[in-house]
């Protein structure tokens, strides 16, 4: 009898409220309980009942959360696998970015060695056309050394003395100035300093220069002076008018 009650109270109780039940109803069935009525025995029912749905219940918010835990964890680990596949694009990135910026540095290093060659190259080629535009300009002038007397003697009737000589004079602050051009000559019995200098192409900048680097600082040393110019060819048409302006004597090489 007590076995089938068991069986019974299983199918709806957990083991041990059905230990309690099975012994409680075989002591009212026995008359061990005397004290305890039937109204007793469904109360206590009752109340295991109820008990037993409290406990489903939370047994459902339990599944339900670990559920939600189980789903939030698979988010988690989702999420967790994105990051490492872009933490994996970024090492990637950041090695090439790497590798891009030593190639940088590489070309830069080489361009920087092609720049200073360069440079030393331009030097050289400006130390070649200085040496060879003094080359030009010492050749012009050792032509006119021999031309220019016959030239000054039809033009201004001036009786060049000695030789044409390229040589240094002091200024009137004691520097001491190359000249290109210098010699004395005499004009109706005075004395003429001769002062000049040569251009392969003159300019009108050309002629500033001669008049504020050398007609200027060194008039005032003599009494009367002829300022020439010679030149292969002038830059443009008017240079000749203001040589003639500024009272400055202008020869072409192919007047030698």
């Amino acid at each position: 009898m007590l076995r089938e009650m068991k069986r019974r109270l299983e199918s709806a109780f957990t083991g041990d409220q059905v230990a309690i039940l099975a012994e409680v109803l075989d002591e009212q069935r026995t008359g061990l309980a005397t004290s305890v009525d039937m109204q007793d025995l469904k109360d206590a029912v009752k109340r295991l009942a109820i008990a037993q749905a409290r406990t489903e219940e939370r047994m459902e918010r339990v599944e339900a959360a670990i559920e939600k835990l189980t789903a939030a964890q698979a988010r988690t680990e989702e999420r967790m696998e994105r990051m490492e596949a872009a933490i994996e694009k970024l090492a990637a990135a950041q090695a090439r970015t790497e590798e891009r910026i030593d190639e940088l540095a590489a070309a830069q290093a080489r361009t920087e060695q092609t720049l200073n060659d360069l440079i030393g190259a331009h030097r050289e080629t400006r130390r070649q056309l200085g040496g060879l535009s003094m080359t030009v300009g010492y050749t012009l002038e050792n032509v006119a050394y021999r031309a220019l007397p016959a030239l000054l003697k039809a033009d201004y009737g001036i009786e060049v003395q000695g030789q044409l000589i390229r040589t240094y004079l002091t200024d009137n602050r004691g520097r001491s100035l190359e000249v290109n051009i210098y010699g004395k000559g005499r004009e109706n019995g005075r004395e003429v300093v001769i002062l000049g200098e040569s251009k392969s192409q003159l300019s009108a900048n050309h002629i500033e220069r001669f008049i504020n680097r050398r007609l200027k600082p060194l008039r005032p040393q003599f009494e009367n002076v002829l300022p020439v110019l010679i030149t292969h060819m002038i830059s443009s048409e008017p240079v000749a008018a203001y040589a003639k302006e500024h009272g400055i004597a202008l020869y072409y090489s192919y007047q030698f």
